[in-house]
């Protein structure tokens, strides 16, 4: 089964392609420049040598991240999966974050993305469940992680909530990463099996309104 997995919550569109959970292409590591996801998309299938009707099934990152790129990303999935009649799982961009960070340490995992607003989504990730809120970040994160002596945290606000002060009697891990990375939903593809769907009912962006 050739799977297509497409990340856009981070700084810049990633796919991959992988098939039975094994990558094949990460435009992450295989693309050097910024492109449209209509030509990493083709260069990566003409890396694999794979054609468009190959693909079975789509994963993608709905968020919360950059609310044009995240609803670009997610409609891009939805309307590819309508032309192939084929299904769509959406995955949060804080699980993504969460299924990363586990896999090196194998702790809960704290993660956050910057809002326009000047506020945070805030993501707890506990295998197999993603709590997301929204908020301010010197708010929520002691009230999300009050029962959590040890934790690894993951986002752009990494080194505020590594210094607040409500935390300085946890053991907190700085993951240095900002996002999840893409291939991550390609190796973990069989977990997201069970979300797929499809015409009349596709995935949809996370954002302030649908938390």
């Amino acid at each position: 089964m050739t799977t297509l997995a497409i990340s856009t919550s981070s700084g810049q569109f990633a796919l991959a392609i992988g098939e039975n959970s094994r990558v094949l292409f990460d435009s992450s590591i295989d693309s050097t420049q910024e492109k449209g996801l209509e030509e990493i998309l083709s260069d990566g299938l003409s890396c694999c040598n794979r054609e468009v009707s190959d693909i079975s099934h789509i994963i993608v990152d709905v968020g919360p991240g950059g609310t044009s790129r995240v609803r670009t990303g997610v409609a891009f999935a939805n309307a590819l999966a309508y032309s192939l009649g084929i299904s769509v799982s959406p995955v949060s961009s804080m699980e993504l974050a969460g299924i990363d960070a586990w896999e090196k340490y194998h702790l809960p995992v704290l993660s956050t993305v910057k809002s326009i607003k000047g506020s945070a989504y805030i993501g707890l990730y506990q295998p197999p469940d993603t709590s997301i809120q929204y908020g301010e970040v010197q708010d929520l994160v002691p009230k999300m992680v009050q029962n959590i002596d040890k934790f690894v945290v993951v986002g752009v606000h990494r080194d505020n909530i590594l210094q607040l002060p409500s935390l300085k009697d946890k053991t907190m891990i700085d993951s240095t990463l900002t996002f999840g990375h893409v291939s991550c939903l390609i190796k973990n593809s069989n977990t997201f099996a069970n979300r797929a769907c499809g015409f009349p009912v596709y995935a949809q962006p996370v954002t302030e309104k649908t938390l």
